[in-house]
């Protein structure tokens, strides 16, 4: 598992929306092949990410599905200590050679794991779990429940995908890809979460001379202290 991000790994051209298809919950093969096939976009960090996480006060994070790495650095220049995660071993590398490229600071403050995120078992909470463009071999919710749980007391939880309205995204890639904001809310329904942000954003890419509008679902939630309500 890792994510569908046109900001960090463009589809290549001409493969069609079948071929994806054909490629059952893109495998870790399948996803090892595409970032061995595609150099990274550029070094922003996601304008989600920024947007809703800025104000945070830095602790411990959880990069679900990090890809090259671009937001687990951003977070570490901030003061986070991250764990970041993805299903393939060339995307991690390149992540980890991006971190070594930054200030001498930054590089020590993330731990990097290759693994399925269906699978793997964190060994402890997290101030903040970010998952972005991920798309799992299992319904979404339950995945939403399973990062929920990777949520440490008085953290935060934030779940950016594209929308299933994204004309663009769907004609690039299967409908598993694109999320709607029920499937995310309707899994963080018990009294100790509460949902500050819910709503799908317009966000530009302009690659070249072009200039692409995408659709992405945000979702921003709360887990309450103990004895406090949600």
């Amino acid at each position: 598992m890792a994510p569908f991000d046109p900001r960090k790994a463009p589809y290549r051209r001409g493969m069609s929306n079948k071929s994806h298809a054909d490629h059952p919950a893109f495998s870790p093969q399948w996803w090892d092949h595409h970032y061995q096939g595609h150099p990274a976009a550029h070094d922003a960090p996601s304008p989600q990410l920024v947007a809703e996480v800025t104000d945070l006060a830095a602790g411990t994070a959880l990069d679900a599905g990090c890809g090259r790495g671009t937001d687990a650095v951003w977070l570490a220049r901030r003061g986070w200590q991250v764990t970041a995660i993805d299903v393939s071993p060339t995307a991690v590398r390149a992540a980890e050679e991006f971190a070594a490229r930054q200030a001498p600071e930054v590089a020590p403050r993330i731990s990097w794991t290759v693994a399925d995120l269906t699978v793997w078992e964190p060994a402890q909470q997290y101030d903040l779990v970010v998952s972005q463009y991920v798309h799992p071999d299992m319904p979404f919710g339950q995945f939403v429940a399973r990062l929920a749980r990777a949520v440490a007391p008085g953290g935060a939880l934030l779940v950016v995908g594209h929308d299933h309205a994204d004309h663009h995204s769907a004609a690039h890639a299967p409908q598993r890809a694109s999320i709607d904001l029920d499937t995310v809310t309707a899994a963080l329904t018990d009294a100790m979460w509460e949902v500050r942000v819910a709503e799908s954003r317009t966000r530009l890419l302009a690659p070249g001379a072009s200039r692409t509008s995408f659709h992405d679902v945000v979702v921003r939630a709360h887990r309450s202290e103990p004895g406090q309500p949600g």
